[in-house]
């Protein structure tokens, strides 16, 4: 990712205050993010209400000047001031300021530097979208999408103002903001985790995205509706149901023909489809054994989302996460396709061991001509009837690439030469050998 060295060095010392503390930074990013929503709202003069302007005050001169503990208890009023400056769902800030070992001394001490840090920056938009990109570097931490997955689901959703954008596994809203950035657009975001939709809420305001609704709930088992232009989904790895609920049931019956399904990405996938008008998207990333895994559910799923004309592409990557060497994949479904796009993307992007995944602009302009035009593109995309793939079952990328077995003729007086040839070679460097001495 590229960033400016003056951004750079600003969250690496924010970073730092935490690290030589002898906290993990990591663990701390709402309490950064809300410094900066707080800070964002007081420099734009965003709050309109006449009540609060006591409060802003207050919370000015603690921003711009802490001297003790007095001044993050003021910090904390300011959670009802910025839920209703950006029309944030009340009470959703309320513990930010309250994160684990936040009552030892030490920790308010540290928490003071940063706040004093802050109050000498500015662009809190890029800031915060760096400080999210070193979070995704740092190995375990599965909350934000690397940089390369959110550029692939930037590329494959391809955004539009005036569209309704969703995410059904929002994390801290990395991946997402990457795709809606700069649009005008409706977002909206799910997630289980309270944390995640709490930080989620800030980076949006910090990256100026005006029109968004948050939900703290399973999106897998909520009533959808087909409103939605395009859906994106990180779907975290693994992730198991032991007992269905709400419309899990449902969805069950709609897509794995009345199947027991425990496979969380199957009921997150129906979800999205569920959400989607008859001319939307939905990209997701999952990993690689949702492909080929041959649980009764999922195989029914498989079957039923490519007879329905539902699956356009499938992307087959590297490993694209820094927190796992797990290969994944990259599904893009619509309405209406009769065969399906496979791409190989290992063609298109690099990684070393230990190394960031090397994407130029170049494959991403390939990679976006091929998507939207479901280009042919010798040795890295091909297509696939519908039926062939159903007769297949699975929708692994080696199961269709077609592989030509050839058989070169040569003639018997060719390769008695080609001996020939090697056997005088050796006969010289034996002969060039036998003269050599270790020790003259």
């Amino acid at each position: 990712m590229k960033s400016n060295e003056r951004t750079i060095k600003a969250v690496y010392d924010l970073m730092s205050l935490w690290h030589k503390a002898g906290y993990d930074a990591t663990q701390y990013v709402g309490t950064m993010l809300y410094v900066m929503c707080l800070k964002k709202m007081i420099d734009e003069n965003a709050c309109m209400n006449p009540e609060y302007m006591g409060v802003v005050l207050e919370l000015t001169k603690s921003l711009l000047r802490p001297t003790n503990v007095d001044d993050i208890e003021t910090l904390r009023k300011g959670t009802e001031v910025l839920e209703e400056t950006y029309a944030l769902r009340q009470g959703l800030l309320q513990d930010v300021l309250s994160p684990s070992r936040c009552q030892e001394e030490q920790w308010k001490k540290t928490f003071l530097g940063v706040i004093s840090a802050v109050a000498e920056l500015d662009n809190y938009g890029e800031l915060a979208q760096y400080m999210l990109y070193i979070i995704s570097k740092d190995r375990g931490n599965e909350k934000v999408s690397s940089y390369t997955v959110a550029e692939l689901m930037r590329i494959a959703a391809d955004v539009h103002d005036g569209e309704s954008v969703l995410d059904g596994t929002v994390g801290y809203g990395y991946s997402a903001v990457e795709c809606i950035r700069g649009k005008e657009i409706d977002f909206y975001g799910n997630d289980i985790r309270l944390e995640a939709i709490q930080n989620t809420a800030m980076y949006l305001i910090l990256s100026d995205i005006k029109n968004f609704t948050l939900a703290t709930e399973d999106f897998s088992g909520v009533n959808t509706s087909g409103m939605h232009d395009k859906v994106i989904m990180d779907i975290p790895f693994g992730m198991k149901v032991n007992e269905l609920i709400g419309y899990q049931t449902v969805r069950c019956r709609e897509w794995m023909d009345n199947v027991q399904c425990k496979e969380m990405e199957c009921l997150l996938l129906a979800s999205g489809l569920e959400c989607l008008n008859e001319k939307g998207r939905m990209v997701v990333i999952v990993p690689q054994g949702f492909l080929f895994r041959q649980s009764k559910a999922l195989s029914i799923f498989r079957e039923n989302v490519v007879k329905r004309g539902m699956l356009k592409a499938v992307v087959s990557l590297p490993s694209v996460y820094n927190y796992t060497t797990i290969n994944t994949t990259m599904l893009i479904f619509e309405q209406g396709n009769t065969d399906v796009l496979f791409v190989d993307a290992a063609k298109l992007i690099q990684r070393e061991r230990r190394m960031e995944p090397t994407f130029t602009e170049e494959n991403k302009q390939l990679l976006k001509d091929i998507l939207d035009n479901k280009q042919v593109v010798e040795d890295i995309s091909f297509t696939v009837a519908n039926e062939d793939v159903i007769n297949v079952g699975e929708w692994t990328i080696v199961r269709f690439q077609k592989t030509e077995n050839v058989t070169t003729i040569r003639s018997l007086e060719e390769i008695n030469e080609e001996l020939a040839a090697c056997y005088n070679r050796l006969d010289e460097l034996n002969t060039n050998s036998s003269g050599l001495s270790l020790f003259q």
